[in-house]
């Protein structure tokens, strides 16, 4: 066995010897023979340690070692040697860091997670890659400043890490891999097909930066804002051949400055190749294919392959034994997402086969054919009110639909292979019950967050049958059992199954001591031969987002390949110093070139097995067994989300909808987003668990400035609108009290997030301001949230203009209308993020700023916090606009309340000539213990109906002196849900109403 080096981490190693280098790896043929050999150093230290030195090998050469976590100051000095020290990812003093270290990780094992923090060690190893041309026999010796130890290359075979040095020191085989692409462009979603001629097509997007692709602090405050939209950039399909371990060049599919999203490739009976992609033009988002023919390096005319007004999406193809080639792809049909089936190029009779045909969103198709012909397609339905797999098999004359998984559980994002044998192999993912319901935390609540818990499983179809595979981390460490996303199967030339998944791997978040970008997730790969699944290895270079999808293809010549994409957050990580803090105030990542610590480049890894030879059948186990359902949360909530859709609200001739919605909701993109997961999590929760009107993207700074998360998130915004659903422009812009957190909304796409205004001591106050500037510049709006806490403010900025509601309450905290009111903290011990009373919402009304109210969840919690708009209709505009007005109100469920003062709803300011009358309807998911009218800071009357639905009419008999006075209404179910009507601003005597 020959043994070299893993092209694993080569642009780090270049980066940390010599700033201002290429980070372009030096070309490397990918040779499927070679392994590589990770050494991680410094494992369990309690404070930084130096693990410089030295590897040899008593037979065969060292052709050199890269480095694996390098940060400045870390290097490669020669062929075999390297400088590095152990890394510290927490800021902690060095005494307390090794003080009763048992006696903490055995607390902190038990803690219970609940915010978006992981617990983790503060001193995490660095590393080097070796690489070798040696024999299996030959010994490899590691000289190090703590200390030397020995690896014999046989032990590592069995593919486990090994411990040296008491545990300090831990070496394993990892997968070759090395650099296909590598540029100041952002190179993702790569899929791939395999000819006859043992080359593999790799189709992916390029995008270039619309404007910078990192936003730094302001010094002074700008006098125009208008670099907040800027122009150019864009999209662009390439493909490329990758062949005898080598990349071609790439070949441009479509011309630049587009917006694509997820191509597909496939090659056909005669050798070309298919590439089919989704595309937005003027709003609405199609398919498009273009055919390439390798013989003479021409390309067909691109051909829209849809029309219909909907989105068209997440497209896969695939080649029928005949040689034509089919896609699938999600189509959403007046507003309902179906999966549908065509051939890519058949005649004008043809038309696409609807396999899903059901009320419920459908989603992830995966499609593979039988020897035989037969097509198959899996994809996950929420039908049933939660997330199961399916898969049809069939033709194109119609098929059958065979339930893969069906529990309770959530069961979603299936990739299918189909075996020798005609089984098709279906892995999915599989989270808690009640995905999406109401969850406070971590650990609280009904239902369970989107991302409290995650597994990767795999089922086999035979004919009638639905039988289990082993699970396939029965043979992974403890530490990698937890937290696995995203699978993708495939089969290779010998017939073995392979799982590729998502792990998260670290997510850092509280007193870090690095730029965070997010929580750390990296690719692993395993193969089924037989009855045991072999120990997960590690991708090189695959570093990333959660929501990352290598294609897996099998060539006819050599091991199966997994081309995937990886941003570089652990190989590039930079140390958090005082002026990079103040430079960039997110802590989410540097400029690109050489200091870059997130850029998207395109790898590849061989795959082969660590077994060699034996039976590689892969074994299904028994038939899946029925599962007990678990009770929903919600029994009735499909009537409850009519009945909210339904009401309307006449009112100033006009009439009224109530639109339901979430203004803040954290995703993967935030540095804080480790449990909260992916940017596609977010909507399907939107669209499906919390059956929403609109939705916007709360992350901060739509992922700390960096411009192509926030493509992304302006992308998928777009993608997800449709006829019964709206995606908002949003952000969140944080700073620390007194200056507070601020969700922002644009109406329209484009708008870049604003950095902060600061001197050498941080945020300054006129910070707040010149936010009111930009958002008057580009219509946009904003809303305090978390106000009474470290997060919030004392109000000393408030513009009602553009600032015209507040967050009263945050599912993942507490609310915040005054100290005493339900679900309020009452002492510093029960404040979640802080006690900061002056920032309770009664204090601001005392200060005359008239705001409007609106709940929403943050970090994690769901379910229990909407935001509803009492909009004229559903489009961006309306919403946007009942925003403006105050013409919304927030509750912690599908609570139904309209409040009414004569021809003026929720929100509005007018002038009385007489007494007020508020005219109160409210339909509960449950009893209402208690309606309560506030005010002027006092509760002017109150009821308790204790039935579901309430209506009454109430005059108000105070005698007052002439001037402004403010009402609102507040609901209490006897479970204690809540709802809160934006108040009224009433004139009354000879004052006027804005």
């Amino acid at each position: 066995m020959s043994l070299t080096l893993l092209g694993m981490l080569g642009v780090t190693a270049v980066w940390a010897q010599k700033e201002g280098a290429s980070q372009t790896a030096p070309p490397r043929r990918l040779d499927p023979d070679v392994v590589s050999v990770r050494l991680l150093l410094g494992v369990g230290d309690r404070q930084r340690e130096t693990w410089s030195g030295q590897a040899k090998v008593d037979q065969g050469e060292i052709l050199g070692v890269e480095g694996y976590r390098f940060r400045k100051g870390d290097k490669v000095t020669g062929n075999d040697s390297w400088q590095a020290k152990s890394l510290l990812v927490r800021k902690v003093a060095a005494k307390k860091a090794g003080q009763n270290a048992a006696k903490k990780q055995v607390a902190a094992k038990k803690q219970r997670q609940t915010g978006p923090g992981t617990p983790g060690v503060n001193i995490a190893p660095n590393g080097v890659i070796v690489s070798l041309k040696a024999p299996s026999t030959a010994t490899l010796t590691v000289e190090t400043e703590r200390g030397d130890f020995k690896v014999r290359l046989a032990d590592l075979a069995d593919g486990l890490a090994h411990p040296y040095l008491d545990g300090k020191a831990e070496a394993r085989q990892v997968p070759d891999g090395v650099t296909l692409l590598d540029s100041v462009d952002q190179e993702d979603f790569p899929a791939a097909s395999a000819d006859a001629n043992g080359a593999a097509w790799v189709a992916f997007v390029v995008h270039q930066a619309r404007g910078p692709s990192d936003l730094e602090s302001f010094r002074t405050r700008p006098k125009s804002f208008a670099e907040s939209a800027p122009k150019g950039g864009g999209d662009q399909i390439r493909l490329l051949r990758f062949t005898a371990g080598k990349a071609g060049d790439p070949i441009d599919v479509t011309k630049p400055g587009l917006d694509v999203w997820r191509p597909a490739v496939a090659v056909d009976r005669n050798g070309k190749v298919v590439v089919v992609w989704s595309e937005n033009k003027e709003g609405n988002w199609d398919l498009y294919r273009r055919i390439y023919a390798p013989e003479n390096q021409s390309w067909s005319e691109p051909k829209r392959l849809t029309t219909d007004p909907g989105t068209d999406t997440d497209v896969v193809l695939a080649t029928a034994p005949d040689g034509k080639v089919w896609m699938a792809w999600q189509a959403w049909i007046k507003g309902q997402a179906e999966i549908l089936v065509a051939e890519v190029d058949g005649d004008n009779n043809s038309q696409p086969l609807n396999i899903s045909n059901h009320p419920g969103n459908d989603w992830s198709p995966s499609l593979a054919f039988a020897k035989n012909g037969r097509c198959f397609v899996t994809f996950d339905s929420y039908r049933a009110g939660n997330y199961d797999v399916l898969l049809w098999s069939g033709t194109s004359e119609g098929g059958r639909l065979v339930s893969v998984a069906g529990s309770a559980k959530y069961e979603a994002r299936p990739t299918l292979a189909v075996d020798p044998r005609g089984r098709a192999w279906v892995a999915y993912e599989e989270r808690d019950a009640n995905w999406g319901k109401d969850a406070e935390n971590l650990v609280d609540g009904k239902g369970s967050t989107l991302y409290r818990s995650a597994a990767v499983r795999v089922r086999c179809v035979d004919g009638d049958r639905v039988l289990d595979a082993p699970d396939p981390l029965a043979n992974a460490p403890e530490e990698l059992r937890p937290m696995n996303s995203y699978p993708r199967i495939s089969i290779d030339r010998d017939g073995r199954i392979w799982l590729a998944f998502r792990h998260r791997q670290e997510s850092i978040w509280g007193t870090q001591a690095v730029m965070v970008v997010g929580a750390l997730w990296v690719e692993h790969a395993t193969s089924l031969a037989g009855k045991a699944w072999e120990p997960p290895q590690p991708l090189s270079r695959s570093d990333g987002l959660l929501d990352n999808r290598p294609a897996l293809v099998a060539p006819s010549d050599g091991p199966l390949l997994a081309f995937y994409s990886s941003d570089g957050r652990l190989r590039r990580e930079v140390e958090l110093t005082p002026e990079l803090g103040r430079k960039f105030w997110t802590h989410q990542g540097t400029p690109s070139g050489p200091d870059s610590a997130f850029n998207e480049d395109l790898q590849v890894a061989a795959l082969s097995p660590l077994t060699k030879g034996g039976s590689v059948d892969p074994t299904p186990t028994d038939v899946v067994a029925s599962q007990d359902e678990t009770p929903a949360v919600h029994p009735d909530e499909t009537a409850n989300v009519s009945r909210m859709r339904d009401h309307r609200i006449q009112a100033g001739g006009k009439t009224y909808r109530l639109i339901r919605g979430d203004f803040h909701r954290h995703t993967e993109l935030s540095m804080d987003g480790g449990s909260d997961g992916s940017l596609e999590d977010m909507w399907r929760y939107a669209l499906d668990a919390a059956s929403f009107d609109w939705m916007g993207n709360a992350d901060h700074d739509n992922g700390g400035g960096k411009e192509y998360t926030w493509w992304l998130a302006q992308k998928t915004t777009d993608l997800y609108t449709g006829e019964k659903f709206t995606g908002m422009f949003t952000y969140e812009r944080s700073n620390a009290y007194p200056h507070g957190h601020r969700n922002v909304m644009f109406v329209q796409r484009g708008i870049r997030t604003l950095p902060r205004l600061v001197d050498e001591t941080g945020v300054v106050d006129e910070d707040t301001p010149m936010l009111y500037d930009y958002l008057k510049e580009h219509n946009g709006l904003c809303a305090s949230h978390t106000s009474g806490t470290a997060m919030g403010t004392d109000w000393r900025d408030v513009n009602p203009e553009f600032e015209p509601m507040v967050e009263i309450f945050q599912g993942h905290r507490n609310s915040y209308e005054y100290l005493g009111a339900p679900r309020v903290a009452r002492r510093p011990g029960e404040a979640i993020g802080g006690w900061k009373p002056l920032g309770m919402v009664w204090n601001a009304l005392a200060l005359q700023y008239k705001l409007g109210f609106q709940a929403s969840s943050d970090h994690i919690s769901t379910h229990i916090s909407y935001a509803i708009a009492i909009a004229e209709d559903s489009t961006r505009e309306a919403i946007f606009d009942a925003f403006k007005r105050r013409h919304c109100y927030g509750a912690t469920d599908n609570i139904l309340l309209d409040v009414r003062s004569g021809e003026h709803i929720m929100g509005d300011e007018f002038n009385a000539d007489g007494p007020v009358r508020l005219k109160i309807k409210v339909q509960g998911t449950a009893p209402i213990a208690r309606v309560d009218i506030i005010k002027d800071f006092r509760y002017a009357y109150s009821t308790e109906p204790q039935r579901a639905q309430v209506e009454f009419e109430w005059k108000d008999e105070e005698k007052r002196p002439p001037g402004l006075s403010w009402y609102y209404v507040r609901v209490l179910q006897t479970d204690g849900e809540l709802a809160w009507g934006s108040p009224f601003w009433v004139h009354q005597g000879n004052t006027q109403a804005n």
